[in-house]
């Protein structure tokens, strides 16, 4: 062929191909943001919310590019009351400008004042490299009721008489009018579901969140529009939940076409009764009669409530207020996350039959049956069984955790609990007629519905089992406030458990906003001298808190290293502020913090105090100890905080007090002679290790004694609830890893894989198996830090609280030699982090994915840095890819975003 023909024709080709995206162009100008798109706009960490609590909500958002090394240089955030002005650039109601930041989280609300019940709508403008730029869709969020005086309603109920039941409240209402928007504000407790002609108006469950009534109530916001005809009936049934006595407060208010609106609130319903739920408890379960369902409450009709002998409506009166102030719930709420067939049901005596879940869980069962009128099921829930294969309630303590139902007769009936959940692996049925079968029974998985946030896996099944039994407790441990367990006379948030639980958990679930949740709860114990409870709600436990309780300050604190959050800081910085002064007041003249109820919880049982305490008061490891080390700890996280809100005053305190009781401590808890602390057991060590109290002289002594305590007890552990996760952190950060790992995959007692061969699906409350009436939760987070420990250290995963928010990042996996490969995911507020290592012959591949506007500081393990590649290529040939220093069997690089494969020998 010609050559000139040929080139021409080539030439043509590649003009037909070019020819649609240079008639795109003419539209909209190429530049180099058009492989970058911006995503994953939030509001306080939601899409399209709506009943926003905050006059200052914080806006978020993520970049998606395949492209590497992308950074924002600047934002501009536009919020305007309609669409269409936002379409045409008139942000209206705030307009932050262009401000060069590469911050894409925890951004505040500085535009006029919003008001309440309105909707509002933002978008984002992006500048990157080069002026490159970006813009996002539209979204939107809608303020609640955010002044107190916008209720009009009083609280109502029925007080007299039906003690323990739920209580019906039903109101008809008409409309002659087009409607355009209708929304439901709602706050009955405990818990409580709104019906509109016979249908739930949402997918919560067990709702509103948790709280002390007395100081904060939350109340949702339900967008019921789609629900509502002419005529209608509102039907709201109330239970007692944590609450105690039934009360609703509730709010409808609708908006008419021709610009009018109509509001009714609690103060207008007139009718109260009973219904076919005849008890609910949160702890004893719920009695549920299908003879009692009146299927005539859903006719938007008042005359159905006359002249009916056998159906008592009462007048519903105004009730005293709970005393609390009213607040928009802005966590996730409680809902139905899974639902699954249990893995059998076996006839264990005649015509009981027990079924089994196949894990320990937070939940109920959905049944499908059918049999005569009257037939009362019931169904008992438990974590154990009796060696006949009935189950063992003893563990539950003075919780039934029973479900009852009557049967009404006739087709096939199917139910399942509104106003209770239970902690459970297997079931105990009684009454039912005929045999029932696996495709009767429905488990739901129930929790507060936060998003997933990591993964990990490993070559090591047993570590594999072991992130699975973690993530499986914690997730059965989240019902709007973080619990202790979910199946005895308790499920309280203990902050002692959270002190060592709080990281394990951000890696597994976006708590955000739990968090944010949760420390209002704290706040809300405070007395006026700065004292905190045990537990918060407070229900049980010491007044004031543990000393070990630094998850108060911790959950600020990691919200703002992990989610960017500077708000929780600023609006709970007094409290914090309150509690650490409150401890320092407690002080001896020597700087010692004596007070202490707990300390390092639950050890085993052979390092627990015989008789007291069920055993789990360790007398190895001293009180004092353990609360003045936490004083000093934080009297650290404070100064930190100050730093954070540039409060310098308050950070050289702080750090003064930080000073004084590290000398304290060092000066009454180290033993010279046996070169250790205390009494020189692992958790006496190891806290000190992770507080950072030995000299650079003493520290190889500590570290020596650590190690040859764990080998001369054959790789076993003796620490509790607290020390377990700085042993493993200890151990690892200290040339230790081989010990630390032989821990972790122990598998004889005590140890996790000591629970897993002994049946455990989640974790347990002690290290022993238990069964009886005591201490023996079989579903207990409070053991779980080694969780963290497989994200942090194993698969190398850290934020950098420098540039919270990952704006900076760490990637420095630890290596065991019988682990063959290791990888983990996280998804940050930025956007997916992974860490992934395997060996080769001789060598480690190690893959990573920084989000865009991310740049990480990453620890490719080698010992040749002539031997490192990335993506084939020696690294020294790769652009954007900064050698920082060679540091023990690694060499540091600073990379920006991307996907990467490092190679190096190994």
């Amino acid at each position: 062929m010609n050559d000139c023909i040929f080139r021409n024709r080539i030439w043509f080709l590649v003009m037909l191909f070019l020819l649609p995206f240079a008639s795109h162009a003419t539209a909209k100008k190429l530049n180099a943001t058009d492989e970058v798109s911006v995503t994953a706009l939030k509001v306080d960490n939601a899409a399209s919310f709506i009943g926003v609590d905050s006059r200052t909500p914080q806006f978020s958002w993520e970049l998606k590019t395949s492209k590497r090394n992308i950074k924002q240089n600047a934002y501009q955030l536009l919020v305007a009351d309609t669409p269409e002005k936002l379409a045409a650039g008139d942000g209206n109601i705030w307009n932050s400008g262009k401000v060069a930041s590469a911050a894409s989280a925890g951004i505040l609300y500085r535009g006029k004042a919003l008001e309440s019940r309105k909707r509002y709508y933002w978008k984002l403008i992006w500048w990157g490299m080069d002026n490159a730029k970006a813009e996002s869709n539209t979204e939107y969020f809608e303020t609640g009721l955010l002044h107190q005086s916008d209720w009009s309603g009083d609280w109502v109920g029925f007080p007299s008489g039906w003690i323990g039941r739920v209580h019906y409240f039903r109101r008809v209402f008409s409309f002659q009018k087009e409607i355009a928007k209708a929304r439901a504000y709602v706050a009955g407790i405990g818990y409580s579901e709104m019906e509109i002609n016979g249908k739930k108006v949402n997918d919560h469950v067990l709702d509103p969140a948790t709280s002390d009534f007395a100081k904060t109530i939350y109340y949702s916001t339900y967008d019921i529009k789609e629900y509502l005809k002419k005529d209608n009936v509102m039907v709201i049934a109330v239970a007692p939940g944590w609450y105690g006595m039934p009360k609703l407060r509730m709010q409808m208010e609708f908006y008419f076409t021709d610009g009018t609106m109509e509001v009714i609130n609690s103060s207008s319903i007139r009718n109260v009764t009973l219904g076919p739920v005849q008890s609910a408890g949160v702890l004893d379960g719920e009695v549920y009669d299908a003879r009692q369902e009146k299927p005539e409450w859903n006719l938007p009709s008042d005359t159905i409530i006359k002249g009916l002998p056998s159906q008592h409506w009462g007048v519903a009166p105004v009730l005293e207020a709970p005393g609390g102030k009213m607040a928009s719930q802005q966590l996730e709420p409680i809902r139905v996350v899974e639902s699954f067939k249990p893995v059998s049901i076996k006839e264990v005596k005649p015509g009981i039959f027990v079924m089994d879940a196949g894990q320990n869980m937070a939940g109920w069962v959905a049944i499908k049956v059918k049999g005569e009128k009257g037939k009362k099921i019931t169904l008992k829930f438990a974590e154990t069984l009796y060696p006949d294969g009935t189950i063992n309630q003893e563990n539950l303590r003075t919780a039934w955790a029973t479900d009852t139902y009557i049967l009404k007769g006739g087709a096939t009936e199917t139910w399942e609990p509104r106003f209770t959940y239970h902690g459970f692996r297997y079931m105990q049925i009684e009454g039912w007629p005929g045999t029932p079968s696996v495709d009767d029974l429905t488990v739901r998985r129930v929790r507060s519905d936060v998003e997933e946030a990591g993964k990990f896996s490993s070559s090591n099944d047993l570590l594999n089992r072991i992130y699975q039994m973690v993530k499986r407790t914690e997730a059965a441990n989240l019902h709007s406030i973080p619990t202790d367990c979910p199946q005895r006379d308790e499920r309280m948030g203990w902050l002692n458990d959270l002190t060592v639980r709080i990281e394990q958990a951000m890696y597994n679930f976006n708590l955000h906003r739990f968090y944010a949740k949760y420390i209002q709860d704290i706040c809300d114990t405070q007395t006026e001298n700065g004292e905190i409870t045990d537990t918060a709600p407070y229900k049980v436990g010491g007044k004031p808190a543990d000393p070990v309780s630094v998850s108060f300050l911790l959950l600020a604190l990691k919200s703002y290293e992990y989610y960017g959050n500077t708000e929780i800081i600023r609006k709970n910085y007094s409290n914090m502020k309150a509690w650490v002064n409150y401890l320092t007041s407690r002080t001896n003249k020597a700087g010692i913090l004596e007070y202490s109820y707990y300390g390092d919880w639950s050890p085993p049982a052979e390092f627990g105090a015989k008789g007291h305490s069920y055993g789990a008061l360790s007398v190895n490891t001293p009180g004092d100890l353990m609360s003045t080390g936490y004083l000093y700890y934080s009297a650290q996280v404070m100064a930190k905080l100050a730093e954070v809100l540039g409060n310098v005053d308050d950070q050289h305190q702080y750090e003064q007090l930080a000073t004084r009781t590290l000398n304290a401590f060092n000066t009454k808890f180290w033993d010279e002679s046996k070169g250790g602390y205390g009494t020189n057991n692992q958790s006496c060590n190891s806290f000190a290790i992770f507080l950072g109290a030995p000299t650079k002289e003493r520290l190889p002594r500590v570290v020596a004694n650590l190690v040859r305590d764990v080998k001369e007890r054959g790789y076993h552990l003796t620490t509790g609830n607290l020390c377990t996760k700085y042993l493993l952190e200890a151990l690892t950060e200290h040339g230790e890893l081989e010990t630390a790992y032989k821990i972790a995959t122990q598998t004889t007692y005590p140890s996790w894989g000591y629970m897993l061969a002994n049946g455990a699906t989640t974790l347990w409350e002690r290290w022993e198996y238990e069964t009886g009436g005591s201490m023996n939760s079989h579903n207990h987070p409070m053991m779980g830090s080694v969780g963290s420990w497989l994200y942090k250290y194993i698969a190398g995963i850290l934020p950098d609280i420098e540039a919270p928010g990952f704006g900076k990042l760490v990637l420095r996996p630890y290596i065991p030699n019988d682990l063959q490969h290791a990888q983990a995911t996280y998804q940050s507020v930025k956007g997916e982090v992974s860490s992934a290592w395997k060996k080769t012959k001789a060598a480690i591949e190690y893959q990573v994915t920084i989000p865009p506007n991310a740049v990480a500081t990453v620890y490719i393990p080698t010992k040749d840095v002539k031997s490192v590649t990335e993506g084939g290529r020696p690294i020294s040939k790769i652009e954007g890819i900064r050698f920082v220093r060679m540091e023990a069997a690694a060499a540091v690089y600073e990379i920006g975003s991307g996907n990467y494969v490092f190679r190096s020998k190994w």
